[in-house]
């Protein structure tokens, strides 16, 4: 009993932090009974590539923003890899952008939600599943989880960034809403050609009457950047072509500038 308990600690010590590791948490907990939705499995592993992209990109001068913030992961990335960069968060929930002023001192943290006009518009939260909520009540998530819609402030990314700032890497995770961002960031993206790590669904995107050819025309026609999946990238092949992205049932993405 001694040894083969050794034995797993020593593979689970092994496989600690590896790209395998989540894909074997989950089929571990399957196998017990546990039914965990393989879709939480993707998102870890998307995450886990998205760090591998700024791990690789960022230097500890690079200014990052994060628009979609929920608790912070990837304002922590950007201290991790860019210590001495200016960083800007999004976060429409009062509570989660109050949390993340206090969690994150030297990010500037704002209050507000990133679109193409500045203005006011409803915001619909769903209290069981925070990272849901969004511009768009979108009931064919979580159809009979209640929604709280509360009023927020709109405002473009080109009205709030600099000219004068670099900005080198961006992630938008706004639940079908990256296109009315990109559409209110074109000059900061056109300007400095960032990096982006962007969640797109067609299905939630369309609510908002935006097309995957419509973001991809936007990224790749105005902005001059190439768009692909984030393992692709890593491994070095070649960007996803206009009918390849529409194509696509995966939902994270990286626009990153022309290798």
């Amino acid at each position: 009993m001694g040894d083969s308990t050794s034995v797993r600690a020593g593979i689970k010590a092994r496989l600690m932090n590896t790209k395998v590791e989540p894909y074997l948490r989950w089929l571990v907990k399957r196998s017990r009974g546990i039914p965990i939705p393989f879709d939480l499995v993707k998102n870890e592993i998307y995450d886990r590539q998205a760090s591998e992209v700024m791990s690789l990109v960022l230097s500890a001068n690079s200014n990052c923003v994060d628009i979609g913030c929920h608790q912070g992961e990837f304002l922590r990335s950007f201290l991790r890899y860019a210590p001495k960069g200016r960083h800007f968060a999004f976060e429409p929930i009062p509570h989660l952008a109050q949390q993340l002023q206090v969690r994150f001192p030297s990010i500037h943290v704002f209050e507000l939600a990133l679109s193409d006009v500045s203005g006011e518009t409803p915001f619909y939260i769903v209290p069981a599943a925070p990272a849901l909520s969004g511009l768009h009540r979108r009931e064919f998530l979580r159809g009979n989880a209640p929604r709280q819609e509360i009023l927020v402030r709109t405002e473009k990314l080109d009205s709030i960034i600099p000219a004068d700032v670099r900005i080198d890497f961006i992630k938008i995770d706004v639940e079908g809403a990256e296109g009315l961002v990109v559409a209110g960031a074109l000059d900061t993206i056109v300007r400095n050609r960032p990096f982006i790590v962007l969640e797109h669904g067609m299905r939630s995107s369309s609510l908002f009457g935006i097309t995957s050819a419509d973001l991809y025309d936007k990224l790749v026609g105005q902005c001059g950047l190439q768009i692909s999946l984030l393992a692709s990238w890593l491994s070095g092949m070649q960007p996803l072509t206009k009918r390849e992205f529409v194509r696509q049932r995966e939902w994270y993405f990286l626009a990153h500038p022309v290798r």
